[in-house]
């Protein structure tokens, strides 16, 4: 028998983990001395404790090892908690990746300006278009992506080309919310005529005219959405800066088609509509 300090080196755990195993019920002591309360343990129980260790890693919680230990759990449930904890990991390195990427645009950006600034920053007028476009509300960046590949993989089968011109994707929403994104995406048209209007995945698309703008800031950024913010910080300091408010939902026109398996070096034109702020005169008031 072991004293508990002396498990806990062998164990490579500490005293700590081993008294909360303990009050879990998860990992008893073999024997406890009734006249001190010494905890002993035994070797044998060093098994059990390796597989409380492997489950953990694993991301199990502390209440599906213990039913696991005590065979309270078949192989079809240790088997759906697996998955789901593959699911989760699945989730979080993609998370990463994404931030992976943020990170590399933002050293990027320190390398190709070396600080922020609004230089690049225009404004021009914008004609009024003519847009083929699908309008959705998407929960995620990702789910867009998905169907910007959907469009580009569909649509130049059913509209010739030469009518196709740029990507574009106009954000609706009155506030950002990243789960809940009213998001029309289609193509800018070259032409009025289509002879027939395309589906996509079941979905006929939309015809119609987008609006011409007096005065739209416009800044590129090169990579996904999720980096957008290191470009409209530019736009808006720009707009504070010279007395100009938002007037409209923004746009973001592809300056080249994407390539579906490598958006994250997408080259893309961010708009936003902006008008000059109204300055509320105070009325003067009349004095004897």
């Amino acid at each position: 028998m072991f004293r508990i300090g002396d498990f806990s080196r062998l164990a490579r755990v500490s005293c700590r983990l081993l008294r909360h195993y303990d009050e879990l019920g998860l990992l008893k002591p073999a024997i406890v001395d009734r006249e001190n309360g010494y905890r002993l343990y035994s070797a044998a129980q060093l098994p059990r404790l390796n597989r409380i260790l492997v489950l953990k890693e694993l991301g199990l919680s502390l209440e599906q090892i213990g039913r696991v230990l005590d065979d309270k759990a078949s192989a079809a449930e240790l088997r759906a908690m697996l998955l789901i904890r593959r699911a989760d990991v699945e989730q979080t390195l993609a998370a990463e990746s994404d931030r992976l990427r943020q990170i590399e645009a933002r050293i990027s950006l320190i390398d190709m300006e070396g600080h922020l600034c609004v230089d690049d920053v225009l404004v021009r007028n914008e004609p009024a278009r003519r847009i083929l476009t699908l309008r959705k509300s998407v929960r995620s960046f990702a789910e867009a992506r998905g169907i910007i590949g959907q469009l580009v993989e569909s649509v130049p089968r059913q509209v010739p080309r030469m009518i196709l011109g740029s990507l574009i994707a106009i954000a609706h929403s009155d506030e950002f919310e990243p789960d809940a994104l009213d998001v029309e995406i289609g193509y800018i048209l070259n032409g009025d005529s289509i002879q027939r209007v395309p589906s996509v995945a079941g979905v006929v698309m939309q015809m119609r005219e987008l609006p011409c703008v007096e005065h739209l800031a416009v800044c590129v950024r090169v990579g996904l959405p999720e980096q957008a913010h290191l470009i409209t910080a530019k736009v808006a300091q720009f707009v504070e800066a010279n007395g100009y408010s938002l007037a409209g939902p923004s746009r973001e026109v592809f300056v080249k088609a994407p390539d579906v398996e490598r958006m994250q070096s997408s080259v893309v034109e961010m708009q936003y509509p902006i008008e000059k702020r109204v300055r509320l005169v105070q009325p003067r008031v009349a004095t004897d």
